[in-house]
This record gives structure tokens, sequence and C-alpha cells, in this order.
């Protein structure tokens, strides 16, 4: 998966909390659709026109869902990321996260 995958997701996450309609989103929701390979869906289905899902594929889906399970399982969101209450914000620090391993991973870098 390239960098622009991660921030394309990236911005539009920012621009739908920079709405102010999802404050009410929590970390806790997020989370759990993190969790049971939901979160696709459940952005899709709470973010409605205010993220545009189609560039993610199955295997692109697929290939976040996994990272992000590693991630909320193995990392304090809170201590290495600052975030324990917005579901957005945990998943742009997952984002980030990912574009510095992934530019670690370039040998162009």
């Amino acid at each position: 998966m390239q960098i622009t995958d991660l921030t394309v997701l990236a911005f539009y996450l920012n621009a739908a909390l920079d709405t102010g309609k999802y404050a009410d989103l929590t970390f806790k929701e997020v989370a759990d659709s993190i969790e049971d390979g939901s979160i696709f869906n459940f952005l899709k289905k709470r973010l409605g026109n205010d993220i545009d899902l189609s560039i993610y594929d199955r295997n692109k889906q697929n290939d976040l869902i996994a990272e992000w399970q590693d991630l909320l399982n193995a990392v304090s969101a809170y201590r290495k990321f600052g975030v324990e209450n917005n579901g957005l914000c945990l998943l742009i620090s997952y984002l980030l996260e990912g574009i510095q391993r992934r530019q670690y991973d370039d040998p162009r870098s």
C-alpha cells in the first residue's frame, strides 16, 4: 500500500473531524470496530457522504484492518499518540504511524 493511500484517508478523517459532527464518535466505538474488522463499514455508515472509501478495495481494507488491529493490541494510544477520547483521532494517529513505518521501509528515504 502506498503512502498516498494513507494520506487520502487521513485527509478525509481530518475534514470529517473538522465539521464538528463527529465529536461524539468515541474511542471505544472505533476501537471495537477495528477489533471486530468492521471499521470500513462503520466509517461508511457513520460518516456517510463525508468520506469516500472507493479507492480502498477489499485487499487494502484488509491490510489496514490487520495493521490497526496490531496497533490496537500492542500500543497504548494514549502513551504513544496522546489519544484517548475521539475515535477519528485514533484512526488519524494510526494512519500517521503507518506513514512513518512505510517511510522507513522505503530505501529512497
